[in-house]
């Protein structure tokens, strides 16, 4: 397993046994999926599915105001199924995996929707491309063209299912470019020039290990009106 993420696993399971430990924060654990496209790759449409998940921790900082921190293995990317009987069928099929930390800011009100809106870093870990079925051998983490950075800005909406339990939903969107390439203009057929960027949707399940008395106090107080 690759070094980094070995060091990410590692500081989220300190991160969230302090969380556990001290009452103030909440630890969480995350799975669910991304559905997922690159735009400028002429591919568009949130075809390509990918994990996401690991751990976070919230942190309350002022009344119903607090701060979150992930550390998630995300994998993006995008997809388009064979288009032609042929040899050249026209499928194309990009994979974009991340070590990633996603910093949120959130405000959570009296009947527990939480909203927020955040920044993320994540690290490539893993790239291949396939077109027409084939593996593109040129595309690697150190031969590029994709940078192994991926600056990300986000909005997350979270809703409680059952006790502990919430659903998910996040919009993601590359705040830098990760690439730039040479690609045929799926209009005109003309070469063009284009930036890369990740566009995904996260539909995910959040499950709180432990929550503060003051968050326990609210309950009480929603459930004696």
């Amino acid at each position: 397993m690759n070094r980094l993420i070995k060091g990410i696993l590692i500081l989220s399971f300190l991160i969230t046994s302090a969380a556990v430990q001290a009452q103030a924060f909440k630890a969480e654990i995350i799975a669910g999926f991304n559905k997922s496209q690159v735009d400028g790759d002429e591919t568009a449409g949130f075809r390509k599915l990918g994990f996401n998940g690991g751990l976070g921790v919230e942190l309350p900082i002022y009344k119903n105001w607090s701060l979150s921190f992930e550390t998630l293995y995300n994998q993006k990317g995008s997809k388009l199924k064979p288009q032609f009987n042929d040899s050249l069928d026209g499928s194309y099929r990009l994979r974009l995996n991340y070590a990633e930390v996603p910093l949120m800011l959130c405000y959570t009100d009296r009947k527990f929707m939480t909203a927020g809106a955040g920044v993320s870093w994540g690290r490539l870990v893993f790239v291949d491309e396939w077109r027409n079925g084939y593996k593109v051998d040129s595309v690697t983490i150190l031969n590029g063209p994709f940078s192994r950075n991926d600056f990300q800005i986000f909005g997350d909406f979270r809703f409680r299912l059952y006790k502990n339990l919430k659903i998910n939903a996040r919009y993601s969107y590359s705040l830098q470019k990760l690439a730039t390439r040479r690609i045929i203009d799926s209009m005109s057929g003309a070469p063009n020039t284009r930036d890369f960027y990740n566009n995904l949707w996260s539909i995910r399940l959040i499950y709180t290990i432990n929550e503060s008395p003051a968050d326990k106090q609210k309950k009480d107080d929603i459930q004696r009106r």
